[in-house]
């Protein structure tokens, strides 16, 4: 049985007089990583793909691993691997859970809590 990819990022729809936008977010962070313009269409699977195809694609990467879209900072463009699958060998600049950036090195990232780092005794 073949597996079928995820087409598009998450995303929610704005929906306005103009017609509707597709705000995209990052399956790894959560975050909120791209708004697209108004969109018009006969129905709204056709805005979808032509917001996600004209504008809203080329803000992520595929995770050849678990295939799920990530925006730059939580892809590990060495491995074509999200942080997830693949964390970066040298230290982190960004949380892979909040996204927020990283002024030293830690464990685990101030803001949030996540674990940053594996293989580590954090005393």
């Amino acid at each position: 049985m073949e597996k079928k990819l995820c087409e598009t990022a998450s995303y929610r729809i704005i929906s306005d007089k103009e017609g509707n936008r597709f705000r995209f977010f990052c399956g790894i962070s959560g975050i909120a990583v791209y708004t697209s313009n108004p969109v018009r269409a006969e129905i709204t699977e056709d805005e979808l793909r032509m917001a996600w195809e004209l504008e809203g694609k080329k803000h992520f990467n595929l995770c050849h691993k678990c295939e799920r879209w990530a925006s730059d900072m939580m892809y590990n463009a060495d491995v074509c691997e999200c942080i997830d699958c693949a964390p970066w060998e040298n230290e982190p600049k960004y949380c892979h859970k909040c996204g927020s950036a990283l002024s030293t090195p830690d464990i685990f990232c101030r803001k949030c809590g996540a674990r940053l780092r594996y293989g580590e005794v954090w005393t």
